[in-house]
């Protein structure tokens, strides 16, 4: 009896350090296991298609690609809402990203073209016109942000906050050396007219009364 017990824990040993050798490689293999992937994964890529940049590079005058920017920005707008709306969430945003790359392609070609310094009359309009265009744009994003879940609609509000930076700097090229100050008109001008300029007339100096006359010469 006292063999068949001391020969009971020799039997069992192997089957411990098989357990704990299992539960070793179980063990590193979920250390080494990458974790998962946030649910709402990368942003939308920036980027402009090579077809939408060949459209880009045909029109060779400046207004007339200006226009055309705009035009596929809306287009790029219209595909996002319509994919939103078949909860396509992916598909959407990346609209978004390719609705960006024109955005800014399209502010940062007006200001290399526009040169550095005074813009003339032809540059401020087309960055007005491209102005008022955002403008109706944030409008259009905070209608599709609306019909994104959450994660998807974070990446709207960043477009949201980049179109208004590029529309500050389109109205800031507009508003360059477009002021004219008008020259102040003093308040109040000399008898003599010393101050006179162009909005009023020199003012004669007033008549002394001779009771004014007789107290200065006493």
């Amino acid at each position: 009896m006292d063999t068949y017990r001391s020969a009971e824990p020799k039997s069992l040993t192997p089957v411990l350090i098989l357990v704990l050798l299992a539960c070793a490689a179980a063990q590193a293999q979920q250390q080494q296991t990458p974790p998962p992937q946030r649910e709402d994964g990368p942003p939308p890529l920036r980027y402009i298609p090579s077809d939408v940049r060949q459209r880009l590079e045909g029109e060779k005058d400046v207004k007339g690609r200006a226009r055309l920017s705009m035009e596929i920005a809306e287009e790029r707008l219209a595909r996002a809402a319509q994919l939103a709306n078949d909860d396509k969430f992916e598909s959407a945003t990346a609209e978004i990203g390719i609705y960006e790359a024109v955005v800014e392609d399209t502010v940062n070609t007006l200001r290399g073209s526009s040169g550095a310094g005074k813009v003339n009359n032809k540059y401020r309009d087309i960055f007005k016109r491209v102005e008022i265009t955002l403008r109706s744009h944030i409008t259009r994003l905070e209608t599709i942000r609306r019909t994104l879940p959450e994660r998807h609609a974070v990446y709207v509000r960043d477009a949201i906050d980049f179109v208004r930076d590029r529309r500050d700097q389109a109205l800031a090229a507009f508003y360059s050396d477009s002021v004219l100050r008008e020259p102040r008109i003093p308040d109040s001008t000399t008898p003599e007219g010393e101050r006179a300029n162009s909005y009023t007339s020199a003012q004669p100096a007033p008549e002394k009364k001779p009771d004014q006359q007789e107290k200065q010469q006493q």
